[in-house]
């Protein structure tokens, strides 16, 4: 079933839902995560960003000792980040995550980072994934087990998560 990354799920358009259903993560700011005004350092934004990727990944069981042991890493090669507004020490932050559908072979993830109590929009942006062998060459298809997850992972957004409104 698949071919390019799931082609049943990234190019036919009748599997392909309208509104893609999203992940959802809460973290705390901590203390050391923010600078001397008592603001979000920037970089520790990703940082929340990888908890919620790590999160859905890990419930697909597509996580680095399995990507390892079958061959492959998986680089993120772009990652993009607009601000919107500041997060503070001891904010309780949502960081929603949802898989974009491609028609290749890489995992795209949006990401939006809002306040809990407000939903006030703190940050948006997307990472790229690919996929590569153990020569460092791009995969294009992946085959048995890592493809069964990656297809594994695009039905969770489209069965598990939460409603695409945010």
């Amino acid at each position: 079933m698949c071919r390019l990354c799931c082609r049943a799920f990234l190019v036919h358009s009748s599997f392909v839902p309208h509104s893609m259903k999203y992940h959802e993560s809460r973290v705390q700011v901590r203390f050391n995560e923010v600078d001397q005004w008592g603001i979000v350092w920037y970089a520790n934004y990703f940082a929340y960003v990888e908890v919620a990727r790590s999160e859905v990944l890990a419930r697909v069981g597509l996580l680095p000792d399995l990507l390892s042991g079958l061959g492959y890493t998986a680089p993120i090669i772009n990652l993009t980040a607009n601000f919107k507004s500041s997060a503070r020490f001891h904010d309780e932050l949502l960081v929603r995550i949802r898989l974009v559908p491609q028609k290749t072979a890489k995992l795209v993830f949006a990401f939006r980072i809002v306040q809990a109590d407000s939903g006030r929009l703190v940050m948006e942006g997307e990472s790229t994934q690919v996929l590569l062998n153990n020569k460092g060459f791009m995969v294009y298809a992946p085959e048995g087990e890592l493809a069964a997850r990656i297809a594994e992972l695009a039905a969770y957004f489209v069965e598990n998560g939460d409603d695409t409104a945010s």
